[in-house]
């Protein structure tokens, strides 16, 4: 697999040109307008937030939108060392992206992850994003106690972002991980989009992930493009970002960069 960030952000930028122009203008303004004055990009509660800060600046690079890295890169130095370890890995990432060293060394989220510290599969997964072009042998380490975790407790049961950052991991690893892609794939819902858990409604994070996961797996995604694609459009709001499902009052950073992501896996 190639560098998985990158993959992330090809992606991405590939949902975003398949917009027209005014739909891309639109969801970069409503996401520049997201911007607090301290530079971070705003949450749920209306605060400035490195999490949805992460999101936002995602989100703008794939729209190829200009923004004001300065002011950004400013907010997220002051977050480095958060006692929240996700708020502290979305500043470090985000500025080391922008050029800002000290750039995350290997060993240091590879010791954690082998620690089994890193609060589970997802954690990993965002930790192989800041990695880049990650090892095979420490891919392969990795996804060993990733597969032990797994195996504690039914696949069955898994939320869908744990199940597709499992098999991403898997695919680094170069290893099958036909039960979990099965338990993926049987989550996809009739009508479009792919739910979180047995028996929900689907909704667009779910989706996204599920379709990146499936997407970088030897198999095919099938004919359901259309139904997913279909789904992925009724989650843009009124306000021009996209939400968590088409009923969703609102949007925000974060599901907006993953209608962008789910858009590309359409295309």
């Amino acid at each position: 697999m190639a560098n998985l960030f990158q993959t992330l952000e090809v992606t991405a930028a590939r949902g975003a040109e398949g917009l027209m122009p005014e739909a891309r203008g639109c969801i970069a303004a409503a996401l520049l307008a997201l911007q607090e004055p301290d530079g971070g990009f705003a949450g749920l509660d209306g605060n400035s937030d490195p999490y949805y800060s992460l999101f936002a600046w995602l989100g703008l690079r794939a729209l190829g939108a200009a923004y004001d890295r300065n002011r950004l890169c400013a907010y997220m130095a002051a977050h480095r060392r958060d006692a929240n370890a996700v708020d502290a890995q979305c500043a470090a990432f985000v500025r080391a992206c922008e050029g800002h060293p000290p750039h995350l060394p290997w060993p240091t989220p590879g010791t954690a992850l082998l620690r089994g510290d890193t609060h589970g599969v997802y954690t990993a997964f965002m930790l192989a994003l800041a990695l880049g072009d990650v090892p095979r042998w420490l891919a392969r380490l990795l996804w060993r106690r990733q597969k032990r975790l797994f195996a504690a407790s039914p696949v069955e049961h898994a939320p869908t972002p744990r199940l597709a950052a499992g098999l991403l991991l898997a695919s680094l690893a170069g290893e099958c991980a036909s039960d979990i892609l099965s338990v993926l794939t049987s989550r996809r819902c009739a009508n479009g989009g792919f739910a979180s858990a047995p028996k929900a409604l689907p909704d667009l994070l779910a989706t996204a992930v599920a379709r990146f996961s499936i997407g970088n797996q030897p198999s095919s995604i099938g004919g359901e493009r259309e139904a997913d694609l279909a789904f992925v459009e009724a989650c843009w709001r009124t306000d021009g970002l996209f939400g968590a499902s088409p009923t969703a009052g609102r949007g925000d950073a974060e599901h907006t960069f993953y209608g962008l992501l789910a858009l590309g896996t359409c295309r």
